[in-house]
Formats: C-alpha cells, structure tokens, sequence
C-alpha cells in the first residue's frame, strides 16, 4: 500500500531492527510486530484467502496473444526459474500505458480450479521489459518453515544475477531480512500454508544506499524464489543527494547516537519475540530484556539527531485501572449485530451483512476464528460509476468456541480528510472507560500511549493535492500494555480506537485475555547503561540516504543518514547484559 511505504521512511528508525529478525531460521511464519516508543502495533503477515471451486463447463477465454517483445521478457525469467515453462499463459494483458502482466497456470480447461492449482503472476515494464513483480504459487512448496538466513541470501542473489545482469552492480543487499507467509483455503476446509523470508536490495547512489528505493526476493524454506518486487525508480539523479564526503566522521555520529539512545526494560510472555513465529508446543517462555524505547537517525550533515523522522506518539503513561469483568460474547450473527448495536452505538441500517467466516488464524493452529463482516454499497457519482467515498465496512471477530470478542473495526470513510472535533483527552477518557469494564476483574496496572492518525502525516506533505483515500481518518488509537513490577509486558495489550469526530469506538482489540504467564522477578537486572553498550556494540552505525514519500509526494530532498545497522541477533538479556538468539534458547 502507498500509504504504507510512504511513511516507512519517517518511522525507519523506530521499525529497522525490531521487525524482522534474521534468527528465525526455519520457524512458522506468521504474525509481525513493531515497536516504537513503549506501544506496539501489530500487523498481520499472513491472510487466509477462500478460493471458489470452478464450475465444469464454463466457456474457456481464447489463449491470449503475446507480442515478441512480450515473449523475450517473459523468456528471461523462464531461465531463471525453469518450473514456470511448465506452466501456460491464461491472461495477458496490459495496466496502463507503462506496465503489462501476465498470469500463468496449469489449469486444463476440463479441471477445476482450487487450491492446489500452481499459478504465477508476473508483471513488466512496457518499456523497458524489466521485471516489477512476481509470485509463483505452487502447492508442492507449501511448508510454515522459513528458511536459513544463509540460503535466502545466497538464493536471492542468484536470482537477482539473472533477472538485472549487470545492473546488479547499482544494488546493495541490505542486513534488514523479512519474513511472510500466507495461506489459502477452499469450500471444503482444505487449507495450505506457506512462507518465505523476503531479502532486500538498496539502490545505490554515490556508493550509499538509498533505503526506500529497490527490490525484495522472497525465497522458501527448499531455496526456492516464490516472490519479487521492485519500488518504482523515478530518475534517481546523483545530483540532488547530499555528497557523502560531507557527512561527519561515523564516530561522531556514534558518540551522539549513544547519547540519545534510551534503553527499556519489556517482559515478553513467549518467545521469540512479539509472536513473530510460533515455535512448536512447549518452545516458548517468558523473557525479561531491554530494547530501545526509540530510535532516531542521525543527520550525517550536522552529526544530530532528526527528531521530526520519530512518529508523534505522545509519551507513555502509566495508570491503575479497576477492571468490572464484563464479557463481549457473540455466538451468532444475531448476537453480532446486537452487540454492535448495544455496546458500540453502531447504526447497522443500510448495511449489508456478508456472512460468518471460520478463520484459522496462521501463526496459531490451535485456536480458530469466526469473522462476522457488513458493509453499505456504494452510491453511484456523477460519472455513473460506483463511489466509495461514503461507504462503511464493519468487522467482528470472535473466538469460534466461547464467542468472545476479540477484535471490532468501524470504517467508515465519510470522514477522511476532516478535522478532529474530539480532543485528545476527551478520547483517551472514552477509550479508558470503555476498556476498565471489559478488563478482568480486579486491580490492572497499564502503560497507556496514543497515537493519533492525524499527525502520522509528514509537515511537508501539500494536503491540498492529497486524493480523498490519501486523508487519514480521524481517529485516535491507544494502546494498553499490562504492567508487572512497572514493567510493560509487550506481548500482553488491548488497544482501543475512538473517531474524533463522533467520540464513538470505532475498534478494539483484546489481547490481555487468557491465563497469564509466570514472569521472573525483574530486581536484580543489569543497568541499562550495560544493555546499550551491547546495543551499540551489535549495532554499529551505517551511511544511508531516506528519501521520504507519502502516496505520490516526496520530501524537498532527500537526507544522509547515520542509522543502526540490524544485526543476526535481537535482543538484550536483562539478566546477563548479552544479546540472546532465542532459538538457542
């Protein structure tokens, strides 16, 4: 998403080491989190996607026609990965004036469609026949493992040998490995998964990389290359970034950066870290370490740190709660739509309910999902086609087997673009109250942070030219994280959105439900002047170069930065002051 990209750039810092851990060798793939500041934000890795069976009999489209130009392009990755030659072209066609794709498939037409089906989509610059995209699904692969760190570089380089050739040369390959994963799902319950670390390249310009411009492989857990993708390269000229030999000297920037690091004390319920992967049944434990409560680069230019890259989160707060034990329990659709009525004050008229789907949520096999949807239907503008400015999308989700809530999402995009009419505090009071009586019963101790979507919205970006799906939503989120012995406990949260516009809860999501896990006694830690010297000793600073954009506006110019290099290594023992490989553990 554009969005998303956009403002990786501003939040780098606060994301770089704590999202994608190279450690995790061969595990299940499946939910990532980042942190930034004491609040974690959680972002689903993986999907589980219904495919419909096809019906026999359906008239076949005519095999599509490829150009010359168009069989050269996809001739090349042919000889890059072999098993697509296996495959036959389905549909080929153009998306827009500068890029056409292509779909393969080894579907005869008398065969059903359906999950074991091995299928690839490629698309090409029109212009130039390079690659911009590409995923190869194939059932045979399937596998939650990921694999070595060493076996995804090695793959991915190869790869990216032959696709480039000697453009290779103006790309760096970054330290900042990933992990996904994905998941489909038919009619009758079949389910694969399957999941890929994602090895990054960096343009280069004047020697430095450029860490918002490149492209990912993303290799399987055999070395096989299931994905690629490439950022956009509007006319890199070398001109407009900053001459490195300007920067200052990196012990510089070191001895600032050190100065500003603060490092934090976090209880994790399991481990590896924040539920990235699960590992199999009784691998995980409780862990007490510290991180940084954030990071900023520092400006190579002037040896100082740029604070407006840091997103605006307010600071964290600690603060008692008296939890009243409510429950939120649909087990029906019925049940879901008063629910949502009673407890969110939402208006379900007009709306058109979509169903209850089973979820199987892939980072945890053991419990299942239930996912109740609705939503208006767009109205048609102007130009006769559909409008979705003014439409809004409801989503419940529950535990299959107790039908406790556990997540709820409004939106609603009427609002985009408006200004806030709900203070900051008016908000944080709605969200407080309403999560104090789904709390279990008794005393809760909690580290509160806001983070309003409003101001995630870089300064130098014109409004005025932003579209109506580019303007943020008003909303307000917070998070919860529960406390022991005034210790955040990262894996154990609840977060509430409030619109501030209506003051009404437009989300909510329960992660402080189940039997806690014993955690240790936290008085007899390492200071936390011993954790940052390992911190720095593991992390060293590199040259860099962030070109900030948001949807299609870039930043005035682009920045050369200091920033911390990320390392095979995760995280600080609060105990022993050295840096852990959970995995060893």
């Amino acid at each position: 998403m554009n969005k998303a990209r956009g403002v990786a750039a501003a939040v780098l810092a606060a994301g770089l080491l704590l999202a994608s851990p190279v450690w995790a060798a061969e595990k299940p793939a499946a939910t990532v989190q980042v942190t930034g500041g004491g609040g974690a934000v959680q972002m689903e890795a993986v999907k589980m996607e219904a495919l419909p069976e096809a019906k026999q009999g359906m008239p076949q489209a005519p095999k599509p026609e490829l150009s010359a130009e168009q069989k050269q392009a996809l001739e090349k990755i042919y000889q890059a990965v072999p098993e697509l030659q296996e495959l036959t072209v389905q549909y080929a066609g153009n998306e827009g004036d500068k890029s056409w794709s292509v779909m393969l498939s080894d579907r005869a037409p008398d065969r059903e469609a359906g999950i074991n089906r091995v299928s690839a989509h490629l698309t090409f610059d029109s212009a130039t026949g390079e690659l911009i995209h590409y995923n190869f699904h194939n059932p045979a692969w399937a596998s939650e493992k990921v694999p070595s760190p060493a076996l995804a570089r090695e793959k991915a380089l190869a790869f990216a040998r032959q696709i480039l050739g000697d453009k290779i040369k103006d790309y760096e390959q970054g330290d900042d490995m990933g992990f996904g994963g994905g998941g489909s799902a038919d009619e009758k319950g079949n389910k694969i998964y399957w999941a890929e670390a994602n090895v990054p390249y960096y343009r280069l310009v004047n020697g430095v990389p450029l860490m918002n411009s490149g492209f990912r492989v993303g290799v399987d857990v055999f070395g096989h290359v299931t994905s690629f993708y490439r950022d956009k390269e509007n006319g890199i000229d070398p001109a407009k970034f900053p001459d490195p030999s300007r920067a200052v000297t990196r012990e510089e920037a070191e001895k600032t950066f050190a100065g500003m690091l603060e490092m934090k004390l976090f209880y994790l319920e399991h481990q590896p870290f924040y539920g990235l992967f699960k590992p199999d049944k009784g691998e995980t434990g409780p862990a007490l370490v510290y991180a940084p409560a954030s990071l900023a680069p520092i400006d190579a230019l002037t040896g100082k740190p740029l604070a407006e890259f840091m997103p605006p989160f307010s600071q964290s707060q600690c603060i008692t709660l008296q939890g009243e034990g409510r429950q939120l329990i649909a087990r029906t659709p019925e049940e879901a739509a008063r629910l949502l009525t009673e407890t969110f004050g939402l208006d379900l008229t007009g709306m058109e309910f979509h169903g209850a789907s089973d979820m199987q949520p892939f980072h945890d096999g053991e419990s299942k999902q239930k996912s109740y949807t609705w939503s208006t239907l767009p109205q048609k503008g102007a130009d006769g086609k559909p409008d979705y400015r003014l439409m809004r999308y409801v989503h419940l989700f529950t535990n299959a087997s107790t039908g406790e809530v556990i997540g709820y999402n409004l939106q609603d995009e009427s609002g985009r673009g408006q200004k806030a009419t709900v203070s900051r505090e008016t908000a944080r009071d709605t969200a407080v109250q309403f999560l104090q009586k789904y709390l279990p019963a008794g005393t809760a101790e909690l580290e509160m942070q806001a983070y309003p979507e409003e101001e995630m919205i870089p300064s130098w970006v014109d409004r005025s030219k932003l579209k109506d799906q580019e303007r943020p939503l008003p909303v307000i989120s917070f998070t919860f994280n529960q406390i022991h012995q005034g210790v955040p406990i990262m894996d154990r949260a609840c977060s509430v959105q409030v619109d501030a516009l209506s003051g009404k809860i437009v989300g909510f999501h329960n992660g402080i439900s189940g039997a806690p896990v014993p955690l240790p006694d936290n008085r007899n830690v390492v200071p936390a002047e011993t954790a940052k010297a390992e911190f720095l000793k593991q992390h060293p600073l590199k040259l860099a170069y962030i070109w900030p954009e948001y949807f299609d506006q870039k930043a005035p110019s682009p920045y050369l930065v200091y920033i911390p290099v990320p390392g095979p290594d995760f995280y600080v023992d609060a105990f022993t002051g050295k840096t852990v490989q959970p995995e060893n553990k």
